[in-house]
């Protein structure tokens, strides 16, 4: 998630305690730094984003959501919470001000990033493999909203404080629950229409809730990209051949090609010859709008397998990215065969 999602989550966490002070009275030190300790816990995650050196793929798939991310490295993230907390509220309890930020870090945090579509690596260091649940999208609206309302209201009606901000969170909480009740019945709903599918896959949608995206692996390899609607059945937009299968060796070994292919779950793949070197290009269909790729990795290559360039492309502008989702047309499926083409 965002940044601000993960600092309002965070707070809503640290109000779960029952704070020393009654209701109305002078918060003590140990609620204070509870508070504070639940907002830098449910953030210092994030700070890996300012040590990150590199290309650009490799800092976007491999620098950010590395340890600091990962189960193993949770306690750590709390005691440092914890230690400025505590130097700034001093006579604040460790035992509560730990225990909120390690469940920031744990449900502020960790949880959310899991429940998106881009993933974290929880299991570092034992496993390098990225974990999604694909309920929201990183910047989900209604996740936040419910959360800022919340916090607005607990700082203008401080007698109140807490009472907003659980309330706010439990708002959030029911928005996401209702994400995963979705998404187990448009998953069934997209298998049901590809009976023969390898695989199905539904991915959130950005700025909807009445719609998803889907996409399905069929035996031959070729992959159904769509969406499907709460209320509807599947609107396939396009098939497309992934043709990994089609990417030299020596390409595939080159450390963006090779963190991209294993990042990109519906990996659609092209090989061009630019200026007497190589150029990849590796989307993820399931960063789609009506069947186009929406986001993905371009790395350039020069005769020696050397990297030039390597770079992260959204599929457009954003006004024209904004144009596709307002309605653009469906790309029809057509006949081909090439690497991101669409084929029958």
């Amino acid at each position: 998630m965002d940044n601000l999602t993960h600092g309002l989550l965070g707070l809503a966490i640290g109000a779960l305690r029952r704070p020393d002070a009654p209701p109305g009275a002078r918060a003590s030190p140990t609620d204070r730094a509870v508070l504070v300790a639940s907002v830098l816990a449910a953030e210092l995650p994030d700070l890996d984003t300012l040590l990150a050196s590199g290309d650009a793929v490799t800092v976007a798939l491999q620098a950010h959501r590395g340890l600091s991310h990962s189960l193993l490295f949770t306690p750590v993230v709390a005691l440092g919470a914890t230690g400025v907390a505590r130097a700034l509220f001093r006579g604040a309890r460790t035992g509560p001000v730990f225990l909120a930020s390690l469940a920031s870090v744990l449900f502020a945090h960790l949880l959310p990033d899991l429940w998106t579509g881009w993933g974290t690596r929880l299991l570092l260091p034992f496993s390098d493999a990225r974990l999604s649940l694909d309920w929201t999208m990183v910047v989900d609206p209604w996740v936040t909203l419910p959360l800022v309302v919340s916090a607005v209201v607990a700082w203008r009606q401080r007698a109140r404080w807490r009472r907003a901000l659980l309330v706010g969170l439990a708002c959030s909480a029911a928005y996401v629950g209702a994400r995963v009740a979705s998404w187990g019945v448009l998953t069934r709903r997209v298998e049901a229409t590809y009976p023969e599918a390898r695989t199905v896959r539904v991915f959130p949608l950005p700025f909807s809730v009445g719609t998803w995206r889907y996409v399905a692996t069929l035996p031959d390899g070729v992959l159904a990209a769509g969406d499907v609607p709460l209320a509807g059945e599947p609107r396939e937009a396009r098939r497309v051949a992934s043709s990994v299968d089609a990417l030299p060796e020596d390409v595939r070994a080159v450390r963006p090609v090779r963190e991209a292919l294993a990042w990109a779950r519906f990996p659609v793949v092209s090989l061009k010859t630019v200026d007497g070197g190589r150029e990849v290009r590796i989307d993820d269909l399931r960063y789609h709008l009506r069947g186009e790729p929406t986001l993905g990795f371009v790395i350039r290559l020069d005769p020696a397998n050397a990297v030039t360039q390597a770079r992260m492309e959204r599929g457009g502008s954003a006004s024209e990215l904004l144009r596709r989702w307002r309605g653009g047309a469906a790309t029809p499926a057509t006949h081909g065969g090439d690497a991101g083409t669409p084929v029958p």
